[in-house]
């Protein structure tokens, strides 16, 4: 008879079905996520797919503070192969990069899982801690940080070929290591790839110092040298990301150290760690002194019995061991004192603006030590009586704060039972309501539906039944804190129409002065930030609101006078001298374009009695300027513009960016990743540089 198979050996439809039910708020068309993904990551990938729609590469973006290496941006993953596949396909809008973000929650719960069995845990463990990871208070917490999402998809993938190659040093795993490393360098937050450096070194030093028992699976005899290979291929790999972000970072302000008032900027506080049990509690009260989208750590009520029974399942030298990166990160992650010492004393950590950044590896070591533990507790011949047991008394737990909570409610007079609501449509009203709950009237639900699911997890357990419960209480916490870290209230219709009253591609823009130029209203400002970019105008009349900036073009900003003049000039211009105050023009009959694209730039002019033509694009190295088809050098003007001199005649002149450094190390970085599929899809070849390495390095099956 054929074997029937359960949803449990289906893992990755569990996760789909998951994401689907857990974020079912964010797929309905009523609601958007909202801050950061669209007024920062949103705009770039814009600005990428227009190029793209008009056959223009963008290697430069010349709507952001006159215009950045876009592959230089290191806050927004220019080369994630994801963004570009849906800039060529479907192009970017408030659906499409939300897609892209559930994306990421789905392969990173399937890289969590996979992490988990490769470290030997049971199917079913492994299941419930990568949904536990999928719906973690850093995840539903940081759905507007597109850019620590995307870290949180690749990150277990890097973790998962780590182990592999320690495991079995295969070329395979090595390459599958590099492409890993790759998409999460490639599409990750800086501050998040700092942080998960200093989370593989102590995964490095604690298989070492467990070689000989725990982690002997994972420790060759060539230890270093495979490591030391490891870290090779993925450099290799990642070869034109590193190149970007060296060229660029001398020249921007992120290059350098933040400031000590930015450094301790966002924790996730101390008290903040209340959301391991009441995720919902730490959304009001200024108690928690930090942003309300750096305050929830909730992994699920498995992870934290997990945690807990660690003390009495997990062998003391392991736990102390282990203590050590989780309370480095949990000290990190709290700004302060620690973050400040750390920054002195440790590398790369100086640079680093928002502390709650680093709390993910917090979330990861708990649910690595939580799904060890689970395994072991479960396994006990006593389990299920221990599982009364340890229910009594969380079901007691739970009643007391319920009871607490319930006396304040009634004794403070601060709750929403005391408060008026207006009601008017069903949307205003959801936001009054949550706008009017208190502390206590959250912690109280909070506890209220952790009681419940502990007496339904303890009642007459069984482990399908454990599941269900358990999978409810993220789902229902996940919806619940959604509202208040990751959802606006207007529509994605409504952000659409907003975003896209332009047409598209990308299209010269008119010969008038920047502050009489059409953007969208500035009445948007405040939601969608980069005008400039949602316009496809150059040379928005405000400094905008963008983390990366040019230094000279943070200087131009600051120069109020410089500022003004530029501001009553075309986006390019014919001046009589190089300073403020002199005479312009900017006359469509004097001043023609012929081509205009990312980067690039064709104009006739007739030039009468000017020395200068200004392109108001930052002078940035890789300008290249032709006139009448001739390469001629041109020069900075006006604090960090492009100038080129001219004398009285007709001409033909020509702007491009062309990054030839940059455009070099790709074609190498193809040819390294041609190679890397060679090496996966021809097993003979494959097989052959084996053979070649095996002199080097032990290979087992």
């Amino acid at each position: 008879m054929k074997k029937i198979r359960k949803i449990s050996d289906y893992p990755f439809l569990i996760f789909f079905l998951f994401v689907v039910i857990a974020y079912l708020p964010v797929f309905l068309p009523f609601f958007h996520i909202k801050n950061d993904l669209i007024t920062q990551n949103l705009p770039t990938r814009y600005f990428i797919s227009e190029s793209l729609y008009s056959n223009y590469f963008p290697w430069w973006n010349p709507y952001i503070h006159f215009g950045i290496p876009q592959y230089g941006d290191m806050n927004n993953g220019f080369w994630n192969p994801c963004l570009w596949l849906i800039a060529k396909t479907l192009g970017y809008n408030i659906w499409t990069i939300t897609l892209e973000e559930m994306l990421y929650i789905l392969i990173g719960g399937w890289g969590m899982y996979k992490v988990l069995r490769e470290l030997g845990i049971t199917n079913g463990i492994g299941i419930l801690i990568a949904l536990s990871y999928m719906s973690s208070g850093y995840v539903v917490g940081h759905l507007q940080h597109f850019g620590w999402i995307t870290g949180v998809g690749f990150f277990p993938f890097v973790c998962l070929y780590f182990l592999r190659a320690n495991r079995s040093p295969q070329l395979k795993n090595f390459v599958l290591g590099a492409l890993s490393v790759f998409l999460f360098l490639s599409s990750t937050h800086p501050g998040f790839i700092i942080g998960a450096i200093y989370f593989l070194i102590f995964g490095i030093f604690f298989i070492f110092f467990f070689r000989k028992t725990n982690c002997r699976i994972f420790y060759q005899s060539d230890f270093w040298l495979i490591n030391s290979v490891f870290l090779l291929c993925s450099l290799l790999f990642s070869v034109v990301v590193i190149a970007s972000d060296v060229e660029v970072i001398k020249y921007i302000s992120r290059g350098n150290k933040v400031t000590l008032s930015q450094s301790l900027l966002n924790p996730t506080s101390f008290q903040c760690y209340l959301s391991l049990l009441f995720p919902l509690a730490v959304n009001k009260s200024s108690l928690f002194a930090t942003d309300i989208s750096m305050r929830n750590v909730y992994m699920g009520l498995a992870s934290i019995a997990g945690i807990t029974l660690s003390l009495k399942y997990i062998s003391k030298k392991i736990l102390l061991v282990a203590l050590i990166p989780l309370l480095f990160f949990i000290l990190l992650s709290s700004g302060g004192i620690f973050k400040t010492f750390f920054s002195h004393v440790m590398p790369l950590l100086g640079y680093v603006r928002l502390n709650g950044e680093f709390t993910y590896f917090v979330i990861l070591v708990i649910l690595l030590l939580s799904a060890f533990t689970l395994q072991l507790f479960t396994s006990d011949e006593n389990f299920k009586i221990s599982v009364k047991k340890y229910g009594r008394w969380a079901r007691l737990f739970f009643l007391a704060i319920m009871i607490i909570a319930l006396l304040f409610i009634l004794f403070q007079r601060s709750s929403i039972i005391y408060k008026e609501i207006p009601f008017t449509n069903f949307k205003t009203s959801i936001k009054n309501i949550l706008d009017n709950f208190s502390f206590t009237d959250l912690l109280f639900l909070n506890a209220l539906i952790q009681f419940l699911t502990v007496v339904l997890l303890a009642n007459k357990y069984l482990h399908q039944k454990a599941f269900f419960v358990l999978t409810g209480n993220l789902v229902i916490l996940t919806w619940l804190v959604l509202p208040f870290t990751g959802l606006g209230i207007a529509s994605k219709k409504e952000m659409s129409e907003k975003m896209t009253t332009f047409p598209r591609g990308l299209h010269p823009q008119e010969l008038i002065p920047l502050n009489k130029t059409k953007f969208l209203d500035s009445s948007l400002r405040s939601e969608l930030w980069l005008l400039g970019s949602y316009s496809k105008k150059i040379g928005y009349p405000s400094e905008e609101q963008y983390p990366v900036q040019l230094n000279t073009s943070k200087e131009f900003f600051e120069d109020s006078a410089l500022h003004d003049f530029i501001n009553d000039q075309a986006f390019i211009f014919l001046c009589k001298d190089s300073v403020i105050g002199s005479q312009t023009n900017y006359d469509s009959t004097l001043i023609k374009i012929t081509g205009f694209g990312p980067g690039e730039l064709t104009v006739t002019v007739s030039n009468f009695n000017d020395k200068f033509l200004v392109f108001l694009q930052n002078n940035y190295p890789g300008w290249e300027t032709w006139i009448n088809e001739k390469k001629e050098p041109h020069i900075t003007i006006f604090e960090t513009f492009i100038g080129l001199p001219l004398k009285k005649g007709n001409y033909e002149i020509r702007f491009k960016f062309n990054p030839v450094v940059i455009t070099n190390v790709l074609k190498i970085d193809i040819i390294i990743f041609v190679l890397g599929f060679m090496v996966l899809g021809i097993p003979r070849l494959r097989n052959k540089l084996l053979f070649r390495l095996n002199n080097t390095i032990p290979i087992k099956e």
